[in-house]
């Protein structure tokens, strides 16, 4: 059985286990197994987080503690979003803003709403934890820990580059402009068949 939770449209949570995930195509389960050698796979649970960029992931491997601010400069962010580190790095989150809290989706840890001190978590399962703020995660301040061995986009799904990107400029207002000269032309063409009752490419007349 699985039961739909917050994290995204796209996550279930495993009957049995609080930390057995399934996102998109993945679980925690399944993250030993890797996946693709492009940017962490989140699931789409950071694509609204605020200060995200795909692929921004900070890599804190090989680090026994790392440090997450919270609230820095009075925004609603986590500085960095996501990280990734190894089984057994203990987590530090730093408040530098009022009125925020870490509160991890599947429940394994929550602090209290403060605006001071510090929160710490050993993360020891591999997998993805996403966590958020309670008061804003609604306004995306939401987070990601990543753990040891965990699922990757392949390099083409990360790519997903635009036509502009590819060397070929594409603007919307080209597209307007072409539209209406098209519709300039159509104008005259029709103003000359009715004024000389003939197209201006054809030659004729009476003989």
């Amino acid at each position: 059985m699985h039961e739909q939770t917050g994290i995204s449209p796209h996550c279930w949570r495993r009957s049995g286990g609080r930390n057995h995930y399934i996102c998109g195509f993945w679980s925690r389960r399944r993250a030993r197994r890797g996946g693709g050698s492009g940017p962490i796979d989140y699931g789409g649970y950071l694509d609204d987080a605020g200060g995200w960029s795909e692929g921004s992931t900070a890599d804190m491997t090989g680090n026994n503690q790392v440090t997450i601010k919270v609230g820095p400069g009075g925004e609603n962010v986590y500085d960095p979003v996501a990280v990734h580190v190894d089984p057994g790095t203990k987590i530090i989150w730093q408040w530098e803003g009022p009125g925020h809290n870490v509160q991890a989706e599947d429940g394994q840890f929550e602090s209290e709403i403060k605006g001071s001190g510090t929160f710490e978590y050993t993360a020891e399962e591999e997998g993805v934890i996403p966590y958020f703020c309670q008061p804003h995660k609604s306004v995306g301040m939401k987070g990601a820990i990543a753990v040891g061995n965990v699922p990757r986009k392949s390099p083409a799904a990360a790519a997903e580059l635009k036509p502009e990107e590819m060397g070929v400029p594409i603007q919307p207002h080209y597209v307007g402009i072409g539209a209406v000269l098209m519709m300039m032309s159509s104008l005259v063409f029709t103003f000359y068949l009715l004024k000389y009752g003939e197209s201006a490419h054809t030659k004729g007349g009476n003989n």
